[in-house]
């Protein structure tokens, strides 16, 4: 009727989700909450990871600018 929810596993709980034929499928193993399917963004109550290059490149092109401008001022 209903599938395992939080079943202690050798790395920690254990999820699952009924698929399409009523069968209990694990969920992706890093979900730690549930999940409605077999992909990470399937998993519940968790936000996917957010890309951390941005603020970098961000950062370079900053100082990138600054180093051009402080060259061309002084030449």
């Amino acid at each position: 009727e209903s599938c395992p929810e939080g079943i202690l596993g050798e790395r920690g709980p254990i999820y699952k989700y009924p698929d399409t034929s009523r069968e209990c499928r694990p969920c992706h193993e890093n979900c730690t909450r549930g999940c409605l399917g077999p992909l990470l963004r399937d998993c519940l109550g968790e936000p996917l990871p957010v890309s951390r290059k941005t603020p970098t490149v961000i950062a370079v092109m900053v100082v990138g600018g600054l180093f051009l401008s402080c060259s061309c001022v002084l030449l």
